[in-house]
């Protein structure tokens, strides 16, 4: 870790955000954490001040994973425990980072756990044939909506699709990106954007109803083939929009307590 970076920020202006002085920290659960997109964004998370549950089918994979999140950042409080999947879903908030294919169906094994809360996913439906990436169409149209089928109960939100591991899990650099957030309820959309606008260089962005996660998830394999063709990582970043929280743009949720930003993020 650079000498000038702080115990919970970066070197070079890139500071990750506490909670505002004497508010409780937000507490996320991540279900299916232990992937590479669960474990860089617990990271990522964690380095922005919230308290992270690590789900895992397997608490011993979800022990490992934490143990190597904290050897990886020794100087930072990333404040994250391991767990079963049960437990992170016990979380006010929850991630579902499983593989496509399993996430409607982890869902519904803790739906009892999820009522009444927001839950974001960040799967893409995808395949590799031969050099290209094609998307897949879930039956539902993506995997948000099979989510939210899943669980009605529950406020599912679409995000962090578009998000590279290495780059969200890289705690010495920005996110460098927009932040597509899509779902059928305002106020899951306003309380994931205010967590994605504390993560340095990001920015979240309204994207209307889940319906549009069909679009949002297939984009994902133009990324990918375009990493692939130019041997790259790219990053969405859409032009034309000034930044103005979402939270603020729409005057606040209701049924969500949701603070105000924390910090600005970090400009490109």
């Amino acid at each position: 870790m650079p000498a000038d970076a702080t115990s919970n920020g970066t070197a070079d202006g890139v500071a990750a955000a506490d909670p505002a002085d004497g508010a409780e920290p937000t507490r996320i659960g991540i279900i299916g954490g232990t992937g590479p997109a669960g474990a860089a964004l617990a990271a990522r998370l964690a380095d922005i001040g919230c308290e992270v549950t690590l789900g895992s089918r397997s608490k011993y994979r979800s022990m490992e994973v934490v143990d190597n999140i904290l050897d990886r950042w020794p100087d930072r409080r990333l404040r994250i425990q391991p767990g079963a999947n049960d437990l992170a879903a016990e979380e006010p908030t929850v991630v579902i980072a499983t593989p496509w294919d399993a996430a409607a169906i982890t869902a519904r094994g803790v739906a009892e756990h999820l009522r009444g809360k927001v839950v974001a996913t960040m799967s893409n439906a995808l395949a590799r044939v031969d050099d290209e990436f094609v998307p897949l169409i879930p039956p539902r149209g993506s995997v948000a909506a099979s989510v939210q089928a899943s669980l009605p109960d529950s406020r599912v939100a679409a995000a962090l699709q578009h998000v590279p591991a290495t780059e969200l899990g890289n705690l010495d650099e920005p996110v460098h990106g927009d932040i597509l957030i899509c779902s059928d309820h305002r106020e899951a959309t306003w309380h994931i954007a205010e967590i994605v606008d504390r993560m340095p260089g990001a920015r979240a962005l309204d994207c209307g109803n889940l319906s549009n996660a069909t679009a949002i998830e297939a984009f994902t394999a133009v990324l990918m083939q375009l990493n692939t063709r130019y041997r790259t990582r790219v990053a969405l970043r859409l032009v034309g929009l000034d930044h103005v929280p979402i939270s603020v743009l729409g005057g606040g949720p209701s049924g969500v307590d949701i603070a105000q930003p924390a910090a600005e993020t970090v400009p490109d």
